[in-house]
């Protein structure tokens, strides 16, 4: 007969596994009526503020922005130098000349 995990071992499992992230947008409206748009990524059941690609929450009525990265806020000139650091190419991408293969 085949052992049936319980919940408690499920939950201790799933801690372990390499939870995919999500981007999400949040909406909130402000007391005044404006609003306010926010990047935030969902790991697991953690959410910060993030975005590499601009300010994570912006209002544009109250010219509001605020840049964000793994929920560490940061004015936009260390923001910036940040986003200059990175090198090389991203994960997915291999480094190879124009119809070159990396085969053996």
């Amino acid at each position: 007969m085949a052992n049936k995990a319980t919940a408690e071992e499920l939950h201790n499992i799933k801690k372990w596994i390499n939870p995919k992230g999500k981007v999400r947008r949040v909406y909130k409206i402000e007391e005044d009526g404006t609003k306010t748009r926010a990047l935030a990524l969902q790991m697991g059941d953690r959410t910060v503020f993030h975005n590499e690609d601009g300010p994570a929450l912006i209002n544009k009525e109250q010219k509001r922005k605020e840049y964000y990265l793994n929920g560490i806020e940061y004015d936009y000139d260390t923001w910036n130098e940040i986003m200059k650091g990175r090198e090389g190419l991203p994960w997915y991408k291999q480094a190879a000349a124009k119809g070159v293969t990396h085969r053996n």
